[in-house]
This record gives C-alpha cells, sequence and structure tokens, in this order.
C-alpha cells in the first residue's frame, strides 16, 4: 500500500495537469472540432403556377456532405437539411437548374462542402381537363356470382398532363371486391388513373351496385 500511495502522489501536480488537458482536448475534439456528415435530401420543387405541372424529374433526392462543429453536426438529422427550388414562374418545357452549395439551406453554422449531383432537370407541362368514361374492373373471383347493375357517375373529369390525357378515353376503377353476401350490393370504390399523370379527379370516386346473378 505504501508504495502504491507513493506512486500515486508522486508528481501528483503533472498527473493533474495531464488529466486536465486530456478533459480539455476531449472537450475540443466532442464539442469545438469540425466533422463532416452526409445526408440523402429530397428536392422540393413546391409547385409551378395552376395551369401547369411537373411530368418527369431526373433526380428527385441529392447527396449533400455538409461539415461544422462536431456538437451542431451530432444532433442533426437529415430533415434538417433542405434543397428548395422554385417552380412558380416557370412555363411549359424542360428546365436544368444547378444546385449550388447557396441552393441548400442548413442550420446556422453548418457550411454546405459538395452536392450530387449538381444539376436538377425538370419537366414541366400545361394541364389539360378531358371527360373520361368510367369502366368498372370487378374482381374475377365474382365472375359468375355478381353482375353490375349500375354505377354513377358514367363519365368523370380528369385534369392531368397534356402529353398523358391525349390519347385516353376511359378510367377503369380500383379492383371491385368485398364480402359480398346479399342479392345487392353497394359499394363506394376509387378510381385508378394508372399510366397517366393527374393532378385531380372529378370525382375520384364511383358507387357500383352489384346484382347477384
Amino acid at each position: 500500500m505504501g508504495l502504491l500511495r507513493k506512486y500515486i502522489l508522486n508528481d501528483i501536480k503533472l498527473k493533474l495537469l495531464s488529466l486536465v488537458l486530456a478533459l480539455l482536448l476531449w472537450f475540443a475534439v466532442s464539442y469545438i472540432g469540425e466533422s463532416k456528415m452526409s445526408f440523402s435530401v429530397p428536392v422540393s420543387t413546391g409547385k409551378p403556377g395552376e395551369a401547369y405541372m411537373v411530368t418527369a424529374m431526373d433526380s428527385e433526392d441529392v447527396f449533400v456532405t455538409i461539415n461544422g462543429p462536431v456538437s451542431t453536426l451530432k444532433n442533426m438529422k437529415a430533415g434538417d437539411v433542405r434543397v428548395n427550388i422554385d417552380l412558380s414562374n416557370l412555363k411549359e418545357g424542360k428546365h436544368v437548374f444547378d444546385l449550388l452549395k447557396e441552393s441548400v439551406q442548413v442550420p446556422k453554422g453548418v457550411q454546405v462542402e459538395q452536392v450530387k449531383p449538381d444539376s436538377v432537370s425538370i419537366e414541366i407541362e400545361p394541364v389539360i381537363e378531358k371527360r373520361l368514361k368510367t369502366i368498372i374492373k370487378l374482381d374475377k373471383k365474382w365472375t359468375g356470382q355478381y353482375k353490375v347493375k349500375s354505377w354513377s357517375p358514367t363519365f368523370v373529369i380528369a385534369e392531368g398532363a397534356r402529353s398523358s390525357l391525349a390519347d385516353k378515353t376511359v378510367v377503369e376503377t380500383q379492383t371491385v371486391d368485398g364480402n359480398f353476401q346479399a342479392d345487392e350490393e353497394e359499394i363506394l370504390i376509387a378510381l385508378n388513373p394508372k399510366n397517366m399523370i393527374i393532378k385531380r379527379l372529378r370525382p375520384n370516386a364511383v358507387k357500383v351496385i352489384l346484382r347477384r346473378q
């Protein structure tokens, strides 16, 4: 015990100084030093004018590398980094936006090092209205058991991209299915505008009446 006590007490000031320096170094690395982080961030485009819509975008997410104090970065989440593109004044066509460091919003004290890709291409088309006939899609397992007695509405108005709706004349419902038991069943079923770039459908659902065969 005497030897241990002598070892501990020997150069006690030097040992305390070393401990303090080690703590300061840890604090500097953990809270004052700088580090890097990378996030995959969705590109927020907002909306173009009411008469237009986005039909294609070559990259919906970008890879952002940032640096800053460890004390700040260790609490950061991907949602704290934002990449915004303003489409409000754009017209029809293909638009290429350079993603500069200044395009990225980050918390105070954090710097943007790199953005990949460094540009994004967005296509915008005019919105048109098209009158489409509604088609009821009954699940095949009910074939021979039920038939479609009636449905309403038989036509709806689709608002969507011009190129998408130009050759469309009909729109199907989602598959009509359920726990049918009665002689007559009534169901409200949503429309399924597959292969269409749609802004909205008016209305977006159809009331279907089935009759047992």
